[in-house]
């Protein structure tokens, strides 16, 4: 599959969504810029010495302070950490062994991810913010040691982006489905205690 396909797809998804369904105010209007921006430079890259850099990855790093709240505890970061290196394992491990058995890299690499930040992190800010301030730091940290050994590739480019967008889809979507399960057992829930009452009351 092309790079950038599934990134484009899911990025304009999230955009309709945020632009369409959110609440008006602040929030939405910076994610629904943040989103377009990251789409529309896409094949964009910057040359910074001996590094090239998308330039949607550099608007996905400007974008992450707004999730400044990681920064207020530790255990955040660690988690943060923690994606960090599984994301560069992952890579090095495609490299040593590129056939992969399971499932193509834009599902296998994101899917590990998210079931990982699921693990680690409660909030869908949360898991959000780990995501991305754990991914982008381990691509940042796994193009610095290839390049240790002289191979160079974009930091940031179109299969990154896939797998971080297709992550992000994964960790929204399963938040979704956790949070009807709550609604559904709550309901659950009152209607056996309803039933009681009115047995009771007979």
């Amino acid at each position: 599959m092309t790079s950038g396909i599934i990134f484009y797809w899911i990025g304009w998804i999230f955009w309709v969504i945020v632009t369409f369904f959110m609440k008006k105010g602040r929030q939405r209007t910076f994610y629904a810029c943040w989103i377009l921006f990251i789409i529309l430079s896409s094949s964009v890259s910057i040359q910074v010495s001996k590094y090239q850099i998308g330039l949607s990855f550099i608007i996905l790093l400007i974008g992450s302070i707004y999730f400044h709240s990681i920064a207020k505890s530790l255990y955040l970061l660690f988690s943060a950490f923690t994606i960090s290196l599984g994301y560069i394992a992952i890579l090095f491990w495609e490299r040593i062994t590129p056939v992969w058995i399971f499932l193509p890299r834009t599902v296998l690499i994101p899917l590990i991810m998210t079931f990982l930040i699921v693990l680690l992190t409660d909030s869908l800010h949360d898991k959000l913010a780990v995501g991305l301030l754990g991914l982008t730091s381990g691509e940042i940290f796994h193009s610095i040691i290839l390049s240790s050994y002289r191979l160079y590739e974009t930091i940031g480019g179109l299969a990154f982006l896939d797998s971080f967008f297709m992550m992000a889809m994964f960790v929204v979507f399963i938040d979704s489905l956790l949070k009807v399960k709550a609604k559904l057992y709550a309901a659950v829930r009152e209607y056996k205690q309803l039933l009681r009452w009115k047995t009771n009351q007979h």
